[in-house]
């Protein structure tokens, strides 16, 4: 009820008390009572949508989450990885995604970019990326912030892809400071295996480098299997 009357009778009320107003007084009775209502209605619903779709996008499934770090990718190229690569998979975007961090740009020369670094390695260490496209530096600042994140794809890989991918999986060893002996390298050495992609058509048609172009797995060991997914379509496989 409203003031005492039903619905029906509220609208009767106010049908009859708006047919005795000229336009004029129309209007402004108008804006004294109903406008702040509908805008307030208006944004309700305007927030219920918002958050519906933010609903929807958040729990769309990651087919594949990945990182290109101090590297520019084209536009074409995002797209490869990511609308592309659901057309590869045939799967719809609505209920999948692929995720891709275009712009991480590492260096500890300025605060800013500093704290992009930690914000980096809190990534990382959420496994928030199946897998990483990065550079010669980028590929260093990964093994000092842990290499340990990084699996080295002989381990992961079937015989077959380790037989399509031979002479790229190669160990890169951490860089020691000056002065410091280097060591020797290995499975237990500090550094990461990388498998380098610099000559795929890919690397080719969408990264702008100065040098080698290398992939990495990341990640959670359950979802491997997502980068090597989306490893062998950009090798074309």
């Amino acid at each position: 009820m409203i003031h005492g009357l039903t619905f029906k009778e509220y609208i009767e009320e106010e049908k009859a008390k708006i047919a005795e107003m000229d336009g004029k007084e129309k209007k402004q009775y108008f804006m004294d009572y109903y406008l702040k209502f509908i805008i307030g209605a208006v944004v309700i619903l305007i927030l219920l949508i918002w958050i519906i779709v933010d609903i929807c996008i958040s729990g769309r499934n990651a087919v594949a989450s990945g990182g290109v770090v101090n590297l520019a990718i084209s536009d074409e190229g995002k797209a490869f990885l990511t609308d592309d690569y659901l057309d590869h998979l045939g799967k719809s975007s609505f209920s999948n995604q692929s995720i891709l961090a275009s712009d991480i740009f590492l260096s500890d020369s300025s605060d800013t970019e500093y704290a992009d670094f930690l914000t980096f390695q809190a990534q990382l260490a959420t496994n928030t990326f199946n897998y990483l496209i990065v550079d010669e530096t980028a590929l260093q600042y990964c093994m000092e912030l842990d290499y340990s994140l990084f699996e080295n794809p002989n381990k992961i890989l079937d015989q077959d892809l380790k037989n399509s991918f031979s002479g790229r999986i190669a160990f890169h060893p951490l860089k020691k400071a000056e002065g410091e002996e280097q060591g020797e390298t290995g499975d237990d050495s500090p550094g990461v295996y990388a498998i380098d992609i610099s000559d795929t058509d890919f690397a080719k048609k969408y990264i702008t480098a100065d040098g080698p172009v290398y992939f990495l797995f990341s990640g959670s060991v359950e979802e491997y299997d997502l980068g090597v997914s989306i490893l062998k379509y950009i090798m074309g496989m």
